[in-house]
């Protein structure tokens, strides 16, 4: 259950960078880019910035074989949503589905 809630609070936090308020769109890709830094240091040198971190770097260490992959995924599906960056519409559908599953779907991998 702790694994659990921890890895809600990332992706949580994730979503509150792409609904932040802000000045410009500009924000939102540092933001996301920082963010993405913050994950990987945290998977490969056990970095942390935040007791949220901490928390999920427990269930890295608990859980080792847990892949990164879907948590990149899920920012790269936060940055199909800058605008001049991502879209707002799919031509086909799987790149609707490409969107969903990186944005909805990794939460639930």
């Amino acid at each position: 259950r702790k694994a659990i809630w921890a890895i809600y609070v990332w992706c949580r936090r994730t979503d509150e960078i792409v609904d932040a308020p802000r000045d410009n769109d500009d924000e939102m890709l540092i933001d996301l880019s920082a963010w993405e830094m913050r994950l990987e240091n945290l998977w490969q040198y056990g970095q942390v910035e935040d007791v949220y971190d901490l928390a999920l770097l427990d269930v890295r260490a608990k859980y080792p074989t847990l892949d990164i992959t879907p948590f990149m995924d899920m920012i790269r599906g936060m940055l199909m949503d800058v605008p001049d960056l991502g879209q707002d519409r799919y031509d086909s559908f799987d790149e609707l589905h490409l969107y969903c599953y990186r944005v909805a779907g990794t939460v639930g991998l």
